[in-house]
């Protein structure tokens, strides 16, 4: 079979391995399409403190079963599903508390250890969720990126909530989304791009605003002329914490979603004093996982026009230049293993 591997900072080859075996508990996957998010983009330019060159990339990708091992009674050959990429120890303390996406020994794939840059992959049935034929691939490919969605708006415990979702990209997009499904009284969500603005709107968000040369504070009182009782920070850039902080009234409850690649000088007694609830946020949970498998399928979750570009298995490293070069811009880049849509 093929493989992708990152060999070094905006390196990529496609080399022959051996298709893998497979175990009683385990599934034999034959990849179809990948989505490329932002962390793989930071893997491939060598900027995620969390992994090593090199590396086969990827965690967001739909699949076809092979062969199921014989404890494998949810999914047979020939079944199309939606992979869940965070892998858990199921014996840390977080685990052993229902919070295996907070595991000791977190492991993402494609980051801590090889991911789905194959043509063929290997994993223990629990991650493997079955999808209808009737979800198409440009649907089903978005659905790891909901989950993390789903899980934020649980994180701020969002419903009869005013929310302000900081930052519009995909993660953002589904976020707000997710508080509108979950039950939130009125969601708004802000970016710098007009594009991803028009895409929220789109998308049935409440309030949609350009965050352009104005300060989330300015922002956020022209939608509900007071401070939000929930604030999304789906961006995870230095400059926007201290602005979430200054906005936050007291007891706002702050989910910090986006992805922190550097440290960020904060005023801890503005924390302190308006006893704001800041709260860690990674990724989500299988229970997180299935509910975003349920919606998704279900059609209540928006999706047309995220598909930003898609390319062929052989021009992986076309595509994270494109992914790369145009971060700000895109929403979702797709890799297609056999073409097929």
């Amino acid at each position: 079979m093929k493989k992708i591997v990152f060999t070094s900072a905006l390196h990529t080859e496609i080399q022959e391995a051996a298709i893998p075996g497979y175990r009683d508990n385990q599934v034999l996957l034959k990849i179809e399409r990948i989505g490329v998010c932002g962390t793989d983009i930071q893997v491939f330019a060598g900027r995620n403190r969390y992994m090593q060159f090199p590396v086969v990339p990827f965690h967001e990708g739909i699949a076809r079963v092979v062969k199921a091992g014989a404890d494998v009674t949810h999914v047979k050959a020939g079944d199309r599903v939606v992979i869940r990429p965070i892998i858990s120890c199921g014996t840390c303390y977080s685990c052993r508390h229902g919070h295996e996406n907070a595991c000791e020994n977190f492991n993402c794939l494609g980051v801590q250890s090889d991911g789905l840059g194959a043509e063929y992959f290997v994993i223990d049935r629990e991650y493997v969720y079955p999808i209808p034929e009737s979800c198409p691939l440009d649907e089903a490919v978005l659905i790891e990126p909901f989950a993390v969605g789903i899980h934020a708006a649980l994180r701020g415990q969002v419903q009869g909530k005013r929310v302000l979702v900081v930052g519009a990209g995909t993660i953002g997009n589904f976020t707000a989304q997710a508080c509108q499904l979950l039950g939130a009284s009125e969601v708004a969500v802000c970016d710098l791009s007009d594009d991803k603005i028009e895409m929220a709107k789109r998308a049935g968000i409440q309030h949609c605003v350009s965050s352009a040369g104005r300060s989330l504070k300015d922002v956020a009182y022209e939608i509900y002329g007071t401070f939000p009782d929930v604030i999304l920070d789906c961006v995870g850039a230095k400059v926007i914490l201290p602005q979430i902080l200054e906005l936050a009234g007291k007891t706002t409850t702050v989910v910090i979603v986006g992805n922190y690649s550097e440290p960020v000088l904060i005023d801890v007694a503005t924390i302190q004093r308006n006893e704001l609830n800041v709260l860690g946020n990674i990724t989500y949970t299988a229970e997180d996982f299935q509910k975003a498998v349920e919606l998704m399928v279900s059609g209540k979750v928006y999706t047309e026009g995220f598909i930003s570009a898609k390319f062929p298995f052989d021009e992986v490293q076309g595509m994270m230049e494109f992914a790369l070069e145009k971060r700000g811009v895109n929403m979702k880049v797709v890799l297609e293993y056999n073409g097929e849509g």
